[in-house]
């Protein structure tokens, strides 16, 4: 549902989530820092990684289906190997992005 909070900032991460439709925001201290449409975006996936409380809120922007998946990330990455390849990918285009917003 929009504005539904699907993961508050600080809290433990036990899952990542994938977008189906609809479209998220992710949120630092209450301001918006970038938002998502495209399907198949995974996120939340860097407190699993660094094993961190959620370092931001992932809220609904609009009416949005996103599939949950639970359990550390190596547990994960093991038994969906797609979704490594997934967080791999994302991650990378995320740090292109901030290195070219850099120059």
């Amino acid at each position: 549902m929009k504005g539904e909070i699907i993961a508050q900032e600080g809290e433990r991460a036990k899952s990542l989530f994938i977008l189906v439709e609809g479209k998220i925001g992710i949120y630092k201290d209450e301001r918006k820092i970038i938002e998502f449409a495209k399907e198949g975006t995974i996120v939340g996936e860097m407190s699993l990684i660094l094993k961190s409380p959620r370092s931001a809120t992932i809220k609904a922007l609009e009416d949005s289906s996103l599939l949950e998946v639970e359990g550390d990330i190596e547990t994960i990455t093991r038994q969906y190997p797609e979704i490594s390849k997934k967080i791999i990918h994302s991650l990378a285009e995320r740090l292109s992005k901030i290195t070219s917003e850099i120059h």
